[in-house]
């Protein structure tokens, strides 16, 4: 049970970024409500709320590899047709120096054929916030026949920015419904993560929460879980996980 209890610990904690890691990664692929439940009927509850120092304090480091991420990107590309991978075989998220950039994606962005190849900076602006701002975008933009045959939108790089971030968050948001609804988890993907793309500074903000924890981990074992921590290497993402000290 403990072993079970510290898995699901992972993959809850992982889904904090809106799904960027499969349950599948973790060994769940085959978890859903009911077996929580089993494992949840083995652990009883303390009859009085407990206080912070009788719960268990987790301060732990997720490592997310590129590859886990290719793959969340592909079940965001399943779940929002307007997104495409081009090569399925090459990277789609990868480290450039101090930065990191996404290529090899399509996007389709209201009749407007969008390649793009974007440097991000992610940075943890607070506890629970993460923001990714775009350092530099790189695209390729065609009109599909029937925007050509209307008359010619006034657009810049702005504006395509703020449509090829509403595809990729309604992308992540499709996509962590799909999982919730799978694994029989009664919350929305707005639940677990709200991403917001501010044109003005071109930044994608997202704040997380750690309520899905609960649908994972028995009640009254583990205090609440935050983000606390975020960086990025040549192999991929690490996150750190901490409950109040």
């Amino acid at each position: 049970m403990k072993n079970n209890t510290f898995k699901m610990l992972i993959a809850a904690a992982a889904l904090l970024l809106g799904g960027s890691a499969k349950a599948s990664d973790f060994g769940l692929a085959a978890l859903n409500v009911e077996d929580i439940r089993a494992i949840q009927a083995d652990v009883k509850a303390p009859a009085l709320k407990p206080v912070a120092d009788e719960l268990i304090g987790v301060d732990m480091n997720i490592r997310v590899p590129y590859k886990t991420l290719k793959k969340a990107t592909l079940m965001v590309a399943a779940s929002e047709k307007r997104l495409t991978i081009i090569n399925k075989d090459a990277p789609v998220i990868f480290k450039s120096g101090e930065f990191l950039k996404i290529s090899n994606i399509h996007i389709n962005a209201n009749g407007i054929e969008v390649i793009p190849t974007l440097t991000l900076k992610p940075y943890l602006e607070a506890k629970d916030r993460l923001a990714v701002r775009v350092q530099r975008i790189q695209l390729h933009a065609s009109m599909e026949p029937s925007v050509k045959a209307a008359p010619m939108p006034v657009i810049n790089q702005e504006e395509i920015m703020a449509q090829v971030m509403d595809v990729l968050v309604k992308g992540v948001y499709s996509s962590l419904n799909n999982f919730l609804k799978e694994k029989q988890i009664p919350m929305k993907a707005e639940d677990v993560v709200r991403m917001q793309y501010n044109k003005a500074d071109w930044t994608l903000r997202a704040t997380v929460s750690s309520r899905i924890i609960g649908q994972f981990v028995p009640p009254g074992l583990v205090g609440e879980l935050h983000l606390t921590g975020f960086s990025f290497n040549d192999s991929g993402l690490v996150l750190n996980i901490q409950t109040p000290n």
